[in-house]
């Protein structure tokens, strides 16, 4: 039965002066895994920062304030531990912590062990963190801060509580992955997954072509186009002077209205929904917006590059779809998620460049080529195929 977990439950240290990191460097080198979480400030600033960071070390909890420690020498003392291969350091969903410690502290995860990867492999049907506690821990936990300002000092005491059970649990939650993992006999495919999670890179920031991601930019025509170019940079340059997220100086729907009917006034400012802060800064908004006008519209991204081998198009699609509807059926065959059988980045590189060499192709490892390796060889095998006299197929 699901309990709710009382909102003080367990005592953790609360690192905040240099000298208080020694406790913990400690307890890091002695024990052979620990459970990491950060916390950021996303959404509250033009580019985020880690600004806590959560561990459990044997049992023991523990919160790291890097804005309270300043700079980069706090982290010194815990990066032995944290880079070391020989010692295992449970996450869930952990890319974008592995990205941000890189990108903030140069920090290099090793021994990564994801429990959001092991669920996918598993099959669960929901991996966030909150449904995996409930359904291994039968633990329902406080949902009340999952859009806050991280950054925020002093951190009171129950939202420190609530940063705390994202490592409070998951060492518990590992374990018991752990064993169905093992009963499944897909510790490899797990541990190649453990791996793109260690080299995961921080991948925000902004990219002047990022526009064409907008939902409905396809309905935009020429000049809308052109506004929208221009506006998604000049929103990068007022949220870069404020500090503030981009998509809080200008929301993509906003964004979206005003590219699709330029405004000329300021009233049409106002009936398109511009307001408050946006609102101050009118003049030079329709500035922007008439200049665009009459520029030329960007150019589309490039399409999909033909394969190194001169495959042309219509034979990678159908390798894609001779591919995908193998691992379908191999899937269902084998009742294991598809990710098991052959992982997307896998699936992407055999449908481009062939299966010339196995051992290069993304993500594929040593299990998967003994099991699947000549039938993967068949389905990317462009040639024409004419049936043999005892009924087989054999390649022209």
């Amino acid at each position: 039965m699901t309990k709710t977990k009382p909102s003080a439950e367990g005592a953790y240290t609360h690192v905040e002066r240099i000298e208080d990191l020694a406790p913990l460097r400690r307890a890091l080198e002695r024990a052979p895994c620990h459970a990491l979480d950060t916390e950021s400030n996303s959404g509250f600033a033009y580019q985020e920062r880690v600004a806590l960071l959560q561990l459990n070390v044997g049992g023991r909890l523990w919160l790291v304030d890097p804005i309270g420690l300043e700079g980069e020498s706090w982290l010194e003392a815990l990066r032995p531990a944290l880079e070391s291969p020989d010692v295992t350091t449970y996450l869930h969903g952990g890319e974008f912590d592995v990205g941000c410690l890189k990108r903030d502290f140069g920090c290099e995860l090793r021994g990564v062990w994801d429990s959001q990867q092991a669920a996918s492999f598993l099959g669960f049907a929901k991996t966030g963190y909150g449904a995996m506690v409930e359904q291994i821990c039968g633990v329902e936990l406080d949902k009340a801060y999952t859009q806050y300002d991280w950054a925020k000092r002093p951190l009171e005491p129950e939202v420190l509580d609530y940063a705390i059970d994202d490592v409070r649990y998951l060492p518990t939650m590992c374990e018991e992955l752990k064993r169905q993992v093992d009963r499944a006999d897909i510790e490899e495919e797990l541990a190649i997954a453990n791996r793109v999670v260690e080299e995961a890179t921080w991948d925000g920031g902004f990219r002047p072509d990022g526009f064409w991601k907008i939902k409905g930019v396809g309905r935009l025509d020429r000049r809308g186009l052109a506004v929208l170019a221009a506006l998604w940079q000049w929103r990068d340059e007022v949220a870069r002077a404020e500090d503030r997220a981009p998509g809080r100086t200008l929301n993509n729907r906003l964004l979206l209205a005003l590219s699709a009917n330029p405004p000329r006034n300021r009233g049409a400012l106002r009936r398109l929904g511009v307001r408050g802060r946006l609102a101050a800064r009118s003049a030079e908004l329709l500035e922007r917006v008439a200049r665009a006008r009459d520029e030329p519209a960007p150019a589309p991204p490039p399409r999909e590059p033909r394969a190194a081998n001169s495959v042309d198009g219509r034979e990678i699609k159908r390798r894609e779809e001779r591919l995908k509807a193998w691992r379908q059926k191999e899937s269902t065959r084998r009742g294991v998620p598809l990710q098991v059988v052959l992982p997307g980045r896998a699936l992407d590189h055999l449908r481009r460049h062939g299966a010339n060499d196995l051992e290069r192709v993304p993500q594929l490892g040593p299990k998967r080529i003994r099991l699947y390796g000549s039938k993967l060889r068949e389905l990317v095998d462009s040639r024409p195929h004419r049936v043999t006299r005892n009924g087989g197929e054999r390649a022209s």
